[in-house]
């Protein structure tokens, strides 16, 4: 089957519940996953697109309420033939008819394309979110990570849901959790996800920099570099592999070459608790000190305090570029309480 490029998205009762037109816009409600559905279909180089009937104006006050707008590359939002809309957006983007999805709730408007192109994929969807798990949604070089991407989406969702619902401190919340990190050295099934997330990240992100799969693993394998990673679960479900870092061990100076966690479990102290794992893993290797480099870039402003607020000095700075080090002649820093931390 082949890859989809295009999907084509009503909107009533699809993307939110309710329909613009007839009812008070004030009931109408996004659908929980609609956002991260499409997100991750753009992440995927996928074009989302509109097809509604609908007159365009009352669309884009909900779009701009609900801040989905920006995910949306073209919009076909009129009274005519959701055959003949569909037919300019597959003729807009030079795109064949069985490399599209139509989603639409109404198995009315489905028929009518069906009857008139053919070959298009032409879906209805409880949960947007299930759009991703479809074959022919699936990324080229699917990593393990990819393969459960809607069921972490979904448990996301819900912790989201119970911090909203949650009464009281944020701290108190976080110790309800039971979030368990796990920290480990890397494993051969772990490196597709390990240059993944480094590419891929960009706010919780120490350097910025970007891998090549086997050159790192040469590095590896020449050992002139050490990569430890970390999972977490909480009462919700399993995060999966969500933070790691590179460091040079060869001398008593260890260094931390990089150290990125997901932004899905932001919030939570995962880059700090790494860093501590390090700190005391140095510490019983018999490291003299542990230094790390920060650089800065536009988006990765909140791994600033990162080594300060764990008892680092600044030992050099260049530019955008901070080396920091910590000497073993302190206690060190203590986990956050909400977290349990098992080293395998």
């Amino acid at each position: 089957m082949p890859q989809i490029k295009l999907v084509v998205w009503d909107l009533d009762n699809t993307l939110w519940d309710g329909t613009v037109y007839y009812t008070d816009k004030s009931n109408v409600k996004l659908k929980p996953g609609t956002k991260e559905a499409l997100k991750e279909l753009s992440k995927r180089g996928i074009k989302n697109t509109i097809c509604s009937k609908n007159y365009y104006k009352d669309v884009e006050v909900m779009l701009e309420k609900f801040e989905i707008k920006k995910f949306f590359d073209s919009a076909e939002v009129n009274w005519g033939l959701k055959s003949d809309n569909i037919r300019k957006l597959i003729k807009k983007y030079n795109v064949k008819e069985n490399e599209v999805c139509f989603v639409d709730d109404d198995g009315f408007q489905r028929a009518e394309v069906l009857s008139q192109i053919p070959n298009i994929n032409a879906i209805e969807l409880g949960d947007p979110l299930d759009i991703l798990a479809l074959d022919f949604m699936k990324p080229e070089n699917e990593t393990e990570e990819d393969k459960e991407r809607v069921k972490i989406l979904k448990e996301q969702r819900n912790r989201e849901e119970a911090e909203k619902n949650h009464k009281g401190d944020y701290k108190e919340f976080l110790k309800n959790c039971n979030i368990k990190m796990t920290v480990r050295s890397v494993e051969e099934k772990d490196w597709e996800r390990v240059v993944q997330l480094f590419n891929r990240t960009n706010e919780l992100n120490t350097t910025g920099n970007r891998y090549e799969l086997e050159k790192l693993k040469k590095q590896y394998d020449n050992k002139e570099i050490e990569v430890f990673v970390s999972e977490l679960t909480d009462k919700f479900g399993d995060y999966g592999l969500i933070a790691e870092c590179i460091l040079d061990t060869r001398t008593k100076d260890w260094e931390i070459m990089d150290l990125t966690v997901s932004c899905r479990t932001m919030g939570r102290g995962i880059g700090s608790a790494l860093l501590i794992a390090m700190m005391h893993e140095a510490k019983k290797r018999n490291a003299k000190s542990i230094r790390g480099i920060l650089r800065e870039i536009e988006s990765n402003w909140r791994m600033k305090p990162l080594y300060l607020k764990r008892g680092f000095k600044v030992i050099k700075k260049e530019g955008n570029e901070t080396t920091y080090g910590y000497e073993f002649t302190e206690k060190l820093p203590k986990f956050h309480p909400w977290l349990k931390i098992e080293r395998k």
